[in-house]
């Protein structure tokens, strides 16, 4: 057996190696691209349910009384 190993990350020192995996000039505008999608999608369910749409949410007279 191999009495090898491997040091731990001493992070934040090794976080640019991150960069060497995921290269940013091919994958960060397809990770952009789903952040937007993921904040359209969350904007159209709370846009299209009157229980958490602020534009037609309508206050109940005890709501205004207290």
């Amino acid at each position: 057996m191999s009495e090898y190993r491997a040091s731990r990350p001493s992070n934040p020192s090794d976080d640019w190696k991150l960069w060497l995996v995921v290269n940013p000039g091919t994958w960060l505008m397809p990770i952009l691209m789903t952040v937007l999608v993921v904040a359209l999608v969350v904007h159209a369910f709370v846009y299209s349910n009157d229980n958490y749409n602020p534009l037609t949410y309508e206050v109940s007279a005890e709501a205004v009384a207290e």
